[in-house]
């Protein structure tokens, strides 16, 4: 008896301990042995020029927007540069980002739904090939998926007590991440929506200002960024970065059958075909393309205009198949068969937990709202297999509570007692 309130600290202290040896030891194999050494993905070290546009920021300041240079990524790579950091010190740290991620959804798990279904969430994220890929090398998938948990843990904590403070929490968190890339923000939209509904219908004056708290804190943090944007433009307001018109353009073409079923690689074919088309774009509208991103997003955003209105049908056909090459469509059949096969299991478990969690009355719904939403906001842009990376933690989750739920069911002898 004397041991029992020392037992649940002790069991996670111990399923922390080995959370962070096996996500660390997984990282460092990657960086040091798999990745220089696989043929699957590039191993260019820095394929979107994120270090050259970092070490541009350092050199001459910020002084022009591109959707790729005007993000949190770059900034932080530039502040590692700054303090004297290079490029092997951004994967270290990105490790580190990784360990953190999967604590993260252990914590965020545990609190859901158990410590078990934590640990399997979070051993699941530690060994996952689609997180793993993006630590070694200058993407900002990994920086971003670590956000995204972070945001959601902070709403997590915002629901338990939605206080001012949680609020001004949950604002900052969430703006950092909406500023590394803007996918986060229609969920950030939809639980401040649905949490003010809450607190109106509960009469709580102090959740309702949690909430307005929330949205203040978001954008006071965005009025300097969008005013470094109307200053280096000279003068046009753009709110984040330019490009939505660019990726809703280029998902008629990636979403193509051709494409979406792996016929034709989509990262040569179908960019090629997607950069001749903005050319014309461009050659049309009297520019040139890539002279200026905020010229080629004004182009593109009368295009995209004139394609919702005449091609509806197309324009609903690319939303419909981007839900689904959202979780797999990479640059070849062969390495889009292991997002597939991952995305298809972790669905056909998650099912199982969800339907556990709506019979035990658990807010689940705090773990398929981010998934949900930023599948169906990629969808309408240009839904590929590594824009879902950010969420997949959250699919790990409901996909290990259904692994417990079947493994309870087994202990039980076919039945699931309520925990």
């Amino acid at each position: 008896m004397n041991s029992a309130p020392t037992a649940q600290p002790n069991r996670d202290a111990r399923n922390i301990s080995v959370i962070i040896a096996v996500a660390l030891a997984a990282c460092l194999a990657m960086v040091f042995v798999v990745f220089r050494q696989q043929s699957l993905v590039a191993n260019s070290g820095d394929p979107y020029r994120y270090g050259a546009l970092a070490h541009g920021l350092v050199e001459h300041g910020f002084t022009t927007l591109t959707r790729r240079g005007a993000t949190l990524y770059v900034e932080w790579l530039a502040v590692i540069y700054r303090l004297g950091g290079n490029d092997f010190v951004v994967v270290l740290l990105q490790c580190l980002l990784q360990v953190g991620m999967c604590l993260l959804v252990y914590s965020i798990a545990r609190r859901i739904f158990n410590a078990r279904t934590g640990l399997i969430a979070a051993l699941a994220c530690a060994l996952h090939p689609m997180l793993l890929r993006y630590v070694p090398d200058l993407h900002m998938e990994t920086l971003l998926t670590f956000l995204c948990m972070l945001t959601l843990w902070a709403a997590i904590r915002f629901y338990d007590r939605p206080t001012w403070q949680n609020g001004v929490i949950l604002g900052a968190v969430g703006m950092a991440t909406v500023l590394t890339k803007g996918v986060i923000l229609p969920f950030l939209m939809l639980f401040g929506g649905i949490s003010f509904l809450q607190a109106l219908r509960r009469r709580s004056m102090s959740g309702v200002m949690a909430v307005i708290v929330m949205f203040l804190t978001m954008a006071i943090l965005l009025a300097p960024w969008t005013y470094r944007n109307y200053r280096v433009t000279d003068g046009r307001f753009v709110l984040l970065t330019p490009g939505a018109s660019d990726s809703f353009l280029r998902g008629y073409i990636f979403t193509r059958w051709e494409f979406a079923t792996l016929q034709k690689p989509p990262y040569t074919d179908a960019e090629n075909e997607c950069n001749a088309w903005f050319r014309k774009i461009a050659s049309d509208a009297g520019t040139v393309w890539e002279a200026d991103e905020v010229v080629d997003e004004v182009n593109n955003k009368a295009v995209v205009r004139e394609m919702i209105r005449t091609r509806p049908l197309d324009t609903a056909r690319k939303v419909i198949v981007g839900l689904f090459t959202f979780w797999y469509e990479m640059t070849s059949l062969m390495n889009s068969l292991v997002p597939a096969t991952l995305a298809i299991a972790g669905w056909a478990l998650a099912f199982v937990g969800l339907k556990r969690a709506h019979r035990e009355d658990r807010p689940a719904w705090l773990i398929w709202l981010p998934i949900v939403v930023m599948n169906v906001f990629v969808a309408t842009l240009i839904p590929l297999g590594r824009y879902s990376v950010p969420i997949l933690p959250c699919l790990m989750i409901l996909a290990a509570f259904g692994v417990d739920t079947l493994l309870s069911k087994r202990n039980h002898g076919g039945s699931v007692q309520s925990r």
